[in-house]
């Protein structure tokens, strides 16, 4: 069996396939509208009216009021037509973290710039071999999962090899010698007193700027084992190795391994893990949540929290909306598109958007 998270990302088998993503609406019934879209969808970010789709063959720009839409491939200025996370920058960039092509920041415009590892460089999309180099820029690794920035504007990056810093001119990254619970990091968060939590494969890890300390299942972090009761769609579930190294496998449930990482008004952490559910964490004490507490899934891909801080949930048997003291479960018989979410957003009017296999899904419900 492959690397976890490569199970979880079914884009790295659907990217072979040769269709273009585009939007066809599917169903719209009540608070639901869903768009079939053709391709697995991993990553969403809003801009103004516009939302960025990000999914295994290209990247998308959806235009909410008319519909209208623009689809960017390899063939515009990406490395790589697997896209994992998207960010909009201070400066109204589009920062796209891609499945063996680096990091791209797009101007929205024609300007496009990629950012790769010191001595790797490709002239193609991440399946073509290694066969032609560049210098390099310095990022941590060719996988990037998600990107954020600090209020002061510096970029960082989640990689498979390591936390990148990203100051405008040049890359430090950071792996487990200098603290990282694990040098496989797929998600992150930025609490008000600028720490910030790291959800890698091995747990997760906070970081004050001069010191690191991490947390483990052995801690608290992620429920235990769950038994029959979990509800996954199975989308989740294909295998695929990992570029490089398939010595470390995982199995359905792996605590330790934190996908998804939100942080609410109160300064509660909240992580989400392969197969022990959605954990909380208040600083001192952990709390677990899985489908025995009401939880959708158990496998927590995306959280995103509302204005109201009432959490939104992006599982592998569909979306929870948690208030923090119940939890509403939604799936295909409600109006989802599928019930494997892997990205949520909300946009400028409150509405709720998840990314899934094989389309996306806006609720404007409550």
């Amino acid at each position: 069996m492959g690397r976890g998270l490569s199970r979880f990302a079914i884009w790295a088998c659907l990217a072979l396939l040769p269709w273009t993503p585009s939007p066809a609406r599917a169903q719209a019934d009540g608070p639901w509208t869903s768009w079939r879209i053709g391709a697995l969808v991993r990553a969403l970010a809003v801009q103004g009216d516009s939302i960025w789709i990000g999914t295994a063959n290209g990247m998308l720009n959806f235009h909410i009021p008319t519909e209208q839409h623009r689809v960017y491939t390899t063939k515009d200025g990406l490395l790589s037509n697997v896209i994992l996370g998207i960010t909009v920058g201070p400066k109204g960039d589009v920062w796209i973290g891609t499945y063996g092509g680096g990091l791209t920041r797009f101007d929205g415009k024609s300007r496009w710039t990629t950012y790769t590892p010191y001595g790797v460089g490709m002239t193609g999309n991440y399946r073509a071999s290694y066969a032609r180099y560049k210098p390099g820029d310095g990022l941590g690794d060719l996988w990037v999962y998600q990107t954020m920035f600090r209020p002061d504007g510096t970029l960082w990056a989640a990689t498979w090899k390591g936390a990148s810093r990203y100051n405008g001119k040049t890359f430090t990254t950071y792996t487990t010698a200098d603290g990282l619970a694990d040098k496989w990091v797929y998600s992150m968060a930025i609490d008000r007193d600028g720490r910030f939590w790291f959800g890698t494969e091995g747990g997760v890890t906070r970081y004050d700027g001069k010191t690191w300390k991490s947390w483990t299942h052995a801690d608290g972090l992620g429920a235990d084992a769950p038994t029959t009761d979990s509800r996954s769609s199975g989308a989740y579930q294909t295998p695929s190795p990992h570029h490089e190294q398939t010595k470390k496998t995982i199995a359905d449930y792996n605590p330790n391994y934190v996908l998804s990482a939100a942080i609410d008004a109160g300064q509660v952490k909240w992580f989400g893990t392969w197969g022990g559910g959605l954990a909380r964490f208040d600083g001192k004490t952990w709390k677990n949540y899985t489908t025995r507490d009401g939880l959708a899934g158990n496998v927590v891909g995306a959280i995103a929290i509302d204005p109201r801080g009432v959490l939104w949930i992006g599982t592998d048997a569909g979306v929870s909306r948690f208030d923090g003291a119940r939890f509403t479960n939604f799936t295909t018989a409600d109006g989802l598109f599928h019930d494997a979410v892997y990205a949520v957003a909300i946009d400028k009017t409150g509405a709720k958007w998840f990314g899934t296999y094989g389309g996306v899904s806006r609720y404007t419900g409550d």
